[in-house]
């Protein structure tokens, strides 16, 4: 099916070839290959990247979709793989530049066949491929059997399958050492008390002279209506080699399918465990955030890791939680005389011990401010640039950090944390709106900033228009804001009615960091914004505590705040994954 395109854009239209290969039976359905060439003559100005978006329509409802940034081949092409239903549908397809200023879209009718030979990757091939391959469950892999009860009440007997070549297996209990064993049977027995609670317990397999052979984890007491997933990383044993990364379900044996993704792009599948799979280092250091997706058994869960800052050690568990907490009265106005006793706080559905409440204005603030200056930010900027050099000026105290971002195709960090405002001023002068807008790195690279700091936070991001040019997409984004537990202030400028979809994501994006999102049709309501969303930082409460049972860093954490008193209201994140 080869067809060629030409399309009257508004400017600078794309003629594009497009071709679809059906290739083998996939899990659901069948595997096809996208290929897509750009027009010889349209190849000059694009870069080496383009923005592709597609879906798949099936009887005025979406099949599938998907969007990213991809390398053009030497000829001008790229190649995807989907995995589509038998039947006939519309597929629309768009590629544009990544400063949006030439596109190109066709569409047309295809014909999905139902094939029997099962779909193989080629070798060498992209990695979208090789994940719609699913991998065989590892053999010679560590792998928990369904735990059994013991005769005495509460104690449970837990099993594990190991290499034959294991000498020793240690079990872990919520990150401790419980036990070490050098001869089979592999079985811990495990009391969990008459009131059980979650548990995290890990299995790993150990050979002859210290040589590490896999491990396994289990959820003990788990939500009855999610599969649980854990990811398990482990260091490479030789410089430049590989990291193992072990998807754990539970209960064992439930799982019909499991995906791992780096951001967007899906790395690894099975139907069965143990899932095992090999790395690359480079691979884990490109990537944001790390997925893992199990289904099966009417069940489903996730597991996020943070993998691209920092070693892998450094992204494992974190106890310690710093809850950001703003409480309002029914005018809307800040609350600020709470004591540690007016808070109840439930972590994970169990009520916790507070150890400390404080305001934010009695605490040094660390503020981030991400200003966006793609080409379309011209006009305002220089009322964008006086605003933000002047709400810094008189919001920061000497005891106060901020840092001052700027993105368009890229981020770029022109303070970084620093006491001294007037260095914003001196840094945004000289600046010229220019380029793409993107917005889903800014998001990601501004909250990577405050990594390590303690004490109440705030990330402000300017912008006035859609992602055009990022390479993660908006759920990758998301995915790795509610790791951050920094509230998030989203500022958007001059967006109308039209542009829900990003109102809604910017919204959401607030929603989902305890933060507020506001819509601003004139820059020069900016300090008042700005203004507003200092109250909110020194008004904010600063809860913490340390998170109940275990703190895996793939489990996500849901949280409820009440406050004991009438009339108010409290505002905090929905949930966490505990990463640091």
């Amino acid at each position: 099916m080869i067809a060629f395109f030409l399309l009257l854009a508004a400017a600078s239209p794309l003629a594009l070839r497009l071709e679809t290969e059906p290739l083998g039976r996939g899990r659901v359905g069948t595997v096809v290959a996208v290929a897509v060439q750009v027009a010889p003559e349209d190849r000059a100005g694009l870069g080496g990247r383009v923005r592709f978006s597609l879906q798949l329509l099936r009887g005025g409802q979406r099949a599938d979709a998907g969007e990213g940034v991809v390398e053009l081949a030497g000829d001008g092409s790229f190649l995807l793989y989907r995995e589509w239903p038998p039947g006939e549908g519309t597929l629309q397809l768009e590629v544009s530049s990544l400063d949006g200023s030439r596109r190109g879209r066709v569409v047309q009718r295809i014909t999905v066949p139902v094939l029997q030979t099962p779909f193989l990757a080629p070798e060498q091939g992209p990695a979208d491929a090789a994940a719609l391959m699913p991998l065989p469950p590892e053999e010679e892999a560590v792998r928990f059997l369904a735990p059994r009860s013991g005769a005495a009440v509460g104690t449970l007997f837990l099993t594990v399958k190991v290499p034959s070549a294991t000498a020793e297996v240690r079990f872990f209990q919520d990150g401790e050492l419980i036990l070490t064993k050098n001869r089979a049977p592999w079985e811990l027995a495990l009391t969990v008390g008459a009131v059980p609670r979650r548990s995290v317990v890990r299995a790993e397999a150990w050979g002859a002279g210290g040589r590490f052979l896999g491990e396994d984890a289990l959820v003990l007491h788990g939500s009855p209506n999610q599969l649980e997933v854990q990811l398990l990383l482990r260091e490479p044993q030789g410089r430049g080699g590989p990291v193992q990364v072990t998807v754990a379900t539970s209960p064992p044996g439930l799982e019909e399918e499991v995906v791992l993704r780096l951001d967007e792009r899906a790395v690894a599948r099975w139907l069965a465990c143990p899932c095992v799979v090999q790395l690359k280092p480079q691979e884990l250091a490109q990537a944001r955030v790390m997925v893992a997706e199990a289904r099966g058994g009417g069940r489903s869960g996730e597991a996020v890791l943070v993998v691209g800052s920092g070693t892998i050690a450094e992204s494992a568990r974190v106890d310690v939680v710093e809850l950001p907490v703003a409480v309002l009265d029914e005018r809307g106005k800040p609350v600020t005389d709470l004591s540690p006793a007016d808070f109840r706080v439930l972590d994970d559905g169990q009520e916790v011990r507070i150890d400390s409440v404080s305001l934010g204005q009695d605490l040094a603030l660390s503020l981030g401010l991400a200003v966006d200056v793609s080409g379309s930010m011209s006009k305002d900027f220089p009322l964008v640039r006086r605003a933000a050099s002047g709400f810094l000026s008189t919001f920061l105290r000497p005891q106060d950090r901020f840092f001052l971002a700027t993105f368009s195709w890229e981020f770029s960090l022109l303070v970084p944390w620093t006491a001294d405002a007037r260095l914003a001023a001196s840094r945004l002068e000289h600046l010229n709106p220019e380029g793409g807008t993107s917005l889903h790195d800014a998001v990601i690279k501004g909250l990577e900033l405050f990594r390590g700091r303690q004490g109440p936070r705030g990330l402000v991001i300017i912008t006035d228009g859609e992602d055009t040019t990022s390479r993660t997409g908006w759920d990758v984004a998301l995915r790795y804001a509610r790791t951050a537990r920094t509230p998030v202030f989203p500022v958007g400028i001059r967006l109308s009615l039209l542009d829900f979809l990003l109102r809604g994501k910017l919204t959401e994006l607030a929603g989902a960091t305890s933060g507020e999102a506001f819509f601003v049709s004139d820059p020069g309501d900016l300090p008042e914004v700005y203004r507003r969303i200092g109250e909110q930082l020194r008004s904010q409460y600063l809860v913490v505590y340390r998170a109940p049972g275990t703190a895996s860093a793939d489990h996500f954490r849901p949280v409820v705040v009440k406050v004991l008193r009438e009339g108010v209201s409290a505002r905090t994140i929905p949930g966490y994954f505990p990463v640091p």
